[in-house]
């Protein structure tokens, strides 16, 4: 099925809430890390081992409440080799688990390299003699970085044409310092440009509900930024980080979804899976229960933002 087909189904049947699984070290549960600590040589290891029954636990909870889930990579290649096993098997388990998974890498580079980050995360990879592997990296959707042009972008969007998966390019970013490069150019702005660039590139991967498989992240801090690309782009598919430990406002987002509250999904990562950190758990005893509360939370009110129903 079409990667735009599947977000539209999940924000109808769940949501427009993504979880993001950002396991930021220090603000893990302590109790958690108590009962996983291993007794190996390796901390980086055992550590991994201790994020990975966090992230376990996070999904089981939120499955009934939440339909996709965003993983970022940063956190767990810094955790070494024991790091990138735990991402996948993250990734696995989120799947397994049903869940609409994108994997956020923001990759890119010249044309040939992008062909092997594409093939890597999108695809099957074929060894020489024509040996394809399963992927190592399975996620149904991949962030990248439109900064080195079409040329770039190109290897990505023909494997996720092949694949039936979807990308998500960098165009106004939530970070506070964005508009110094994102807002220059006279009369087209580097970020409506970018905009206009993946309009342009997905045309040929629109579903049977009218949006591209390609889409753009656009954050939650920028809320006229989201408006004037929704009125621009009404059927492209928005990632909106920001909301939460960014500060993005809920209220504001109103006109970032498209017709009937559609085409929008909105990233919030440690305002939900850490949870336990606001209350007086603050060993973490019940961070899963702290989780699926604050994740129901969102959730409503995200929906009744894309309703025009927010109270």
């Amino acid at each position: 099925m079409n990667f735009a087909d599947r977000v539209i189904d999940v924000i109808e049947n769940k949501g427009p809430l993504v979880v993001g699984l950002d396991p930021h070290p220090e603000h893990l549960p302590p109790s958690l890390l108590q009962r996983t600590r291993g007794n190996g040589d390796d901390p980086l290891d055992a550590f991994a081992q201790a994020v990975f029954a966090f992230n376990r636990a996070i999904l089981d909870c939120l499955r009934d409440v939440v339909g996709a889930v965003k993983v970022q990579m940063a956190f767990y290649e810094m955790l070494g080799p024991g790091g990138m096993k735990l991402l996948q098997r993250t990734l696995l388990e989120a799947l397994h688990l049903g869940y609409l998974v994108i994997l956020d890498g923001k990759r890119n580079d010249i044309s040939s390299t992008a062909k092997a980050y594409a093939s890597a995360y999108l695809s099957y990879p074929v060894l020489p003699g024509n040996q394809v592997v399963p992927p190592q990296w399975p996620c149904d959707a991949l962030t990248v970085n439109p900064y080195l042009g079409e040329d770039g972008l190109l290897p990505f969007i023909e494997e996720a044409h092949r694949n039936e998966k979807g990308l998500f390019v960098l165009c106004r970013t939530s970070n506070p310092s964005a508009p110094f490069i994102q807002d220059m150019g006279e009369g087209e702005t580097v970020y409506q440009r970018v905009a206009t660039l993946v309009d342009r590139l997905g045309q040929n991967l629109i579903g049977r509900r009218g949006f591209s498989a390609i889409g753009v992240v656009v954050g939650a801090t920028y809320p006229r930024e989201l408006e004037l690309l929704r009125k621009k782009f009404p059927y492209m598919l928005f990632l909106v980080p920001g909301i939460g430990a960014q500060e993005g406002d809920m209220e504001k987002l109103g006109p970032a979804f498209a017709r009937k509250g559609g085409g929008t999904l909105v990233n919030v990562s440690r305002g939900i899976i850490f949870a336990y950190r606001e209350g007086k758990d603050l060993q973490g005893e019940n961070f899963t229960g702290a989780a699926l509360e604050r994740a129901r939370f969102y959730q409503k009110r995200l929906r009744q933002t894309s309703q025009g129903t927010l109270q």
